[in-house]
């Protein structure tokens, strides 16, 4: 390793512990407002002919950062991942160091034991201790995905040969609120978006469990084959959650493989006082449940899990004699795997908990949810905001309101607001529409937040909408 690298190195590492260190400092800026023509000429894309010298890529490597988005700062809001733990980011450096794949034990064999007792571990805090079985995936969409394809094998396994040309269309279920992966997932299938059946939520946005009720009924009569439903525990723009227990009772009735999106809200289940919301979960056939969401891993930490320990097996083994050559290995978790190369994640979530153990988990949910709710308090309070709903879970949802307006004009005035605030760079969260509403949506993932930071955000939104309400440029 000559010289050169070693002053790259030396830097990388000073950039790490220098976000480690300073990631609860609010005043730092999260992000620089830039449009991809401008940021394209003030960066040089191109690929070289004859590599660039050790200044040059130094430099480069300060641009990439200077113009990426800090998402490790407490005032980094805008999606359903940030704040990251420490330990974690360590773990990822050592998968990179290891550099490795999770297709076999000859090739991963202490990470193996690892990925099996951690996936060990999460399914008995749904299912019990010893039923169960998962793997880590490259994220939600893809483990929605895999819950599309076990209930196309439980309920017409032969098409693993004949295909799906000849069959009756199928009917799969979910409400307007799940994720946008269910419709790329039927599409992928080949079910095609027709058999994506949404359901109306409810003002709270929880599914409407007497349409959906009268949806079944009536793709039956259509002819259609009910083949899944879906209950979203955590829903992406309010983080809301289903009824999961009424759900399970009609996919059990109606004959349906049960999946639970669990992707975002299943940190609740590491929660004694919390993990209530899920009740109904263990009636589930299986469970998507990421982890660099709430739980602070970083990207992408992700599982799937299944209830009956055959059904990775009997869906994904195949014959490959070059790299699989024990049929009944339990520890080649490339058989029970979508993907090929993969991998191990879940070294980053083992090595949190047994850092952190049970007990920081729980303590990290509890802190989270008492933030949230503090927010959604002092919202109430004001009367220049409107409150969603108290909130399931740490995302929050509410709108400024002026003294005047139609629904439109307010929902106008909102984006302007999130807008000016966003290309400020300070505070980044995001804005989403909740039936003919728009609503600011910050999703608080940092256990470290003050009641103070959570005020700024308020002060922040209301010093904005006096400029806008004086006709200045903000």
């Amino acid at each position: 390793m000559d010289d050169t690298f070693n002053v790259l190195k030396t830097f990388v590492i000073e950039q790490i512990n220098q976000r480690l260190s300073t990631s609860q400092y609010s005043d730092i800026q999260l992000r620089k407002a830039i449009e991809p023509e401008e940021l394209s000429q003030k960066i040089d894309l191109n690929i070289p002919h004859l590599g660039i010298d050790s200044p040059q890529m130094l430099n480069l490597i300060k641009e990439v950062l200077d113009y990426s988005v800090n998402t490790n700062h407490p005032y980094f809001m805008n999606q359903m991942f940030g704040k990251t733990q420490p330990i974690a980011f360590l773990a990822d450096l050592l998968i990179s160091v290891l550099n490795t794949s999770m297709y076999t034990y000859e090739v991963a064999p202490v990470l193996t034991l690892i990925e099996k007792e951690t996936i060990a571990h999460l399914t008995s805090k749904i299912w019990g201790t010893g039923i169960g079985d998962g793997v880590f995936t490259s994220g939600g969409s893809l483990s929605n995905m895999k819950a599309m394809f076990l209930a196309r094998q439980n309920k017409l396994n032969h098409v693993k040969n004949s295909g799906l040309f000849q069959e009756q269309p199928v009917a799969i279920f979910i409400s307007e609120q799940a994720h946008y992966s269910f419709v790329k997932g039927v599409n992928f299938m080949g079910f095609g978006t027709d058999a994506l059946i949404k359901i109306p939520s409810k003002a709270d946005a929880r599914i409407d469990v007497v349409e959906l009720e009268k949806a079944i009924i009536r793709t039956q009569k259509e002819g259609r084959l009910p083949l899944m439903l879906v209950a979203i525990a955590g829903t992406t723009i309010s983080g809301t959650y289903d009824d999961v227990e009424t759900l399970a009772q009609l996919a059990q009735r109606y004959e349906m493989w049960f999946h639970v999106d669990a992707a975002f809200g299943g940190a609740l289940l590491f929660s004694d006082n919390e993990r209530y919301k899920l009740n109904g979960i263990e009636k589930a056939d299986s469970v998507t449940w990421n982890f660099h969401k709430a739980m602070g891993m970083p990207l992408s930490t992700s599982s799937f899990l299944t209830k009956d320990k055959g059904d990775l097996n009997q869906a994904f083994h195949v014959n490959a004699d070059y790299l699989f050559h024990h049929e009944a290995d339990d520890f080649d978790l490339g058989q029970k795997s979508l993907q090929g190369g993969r991998r191990p994640e879940a070294l980053k979530l083992w090595m949190s908990l047994k850092y952190e153990g049970e007990k920081g988990f729980s303590q990290r949910i509890e802190k989270l949810r008492a933030n949230a709710l503090y927010f959604a308090n002092a919202i109430e309070k004001n009367p220049n905001f409107e409150l969603f709903q108290q909130p399931d879970s740490t995302i929050v949802c509410f709108r400024y309101i002026s003294e005047k307006g139609s629904i439109s004009e307010h929902n106008e005035l909102n984006v302007k607001l999130r807008e000016a605030i966003f290309n400020e760079g300070k505070i980044i969260f995001n804005y989403a529409p909740i039936h003919d509403k728009i609503y600011m949506r910050c999703v608080l993932l940092d256990p470290d937040f003050t009641q103070q930071q959570l005020e700024n955000i308020l002060n922040s939104i209301l010093e904005k909408a006096s400029y806008i309400k004086a006709g200045a440029e903000v």
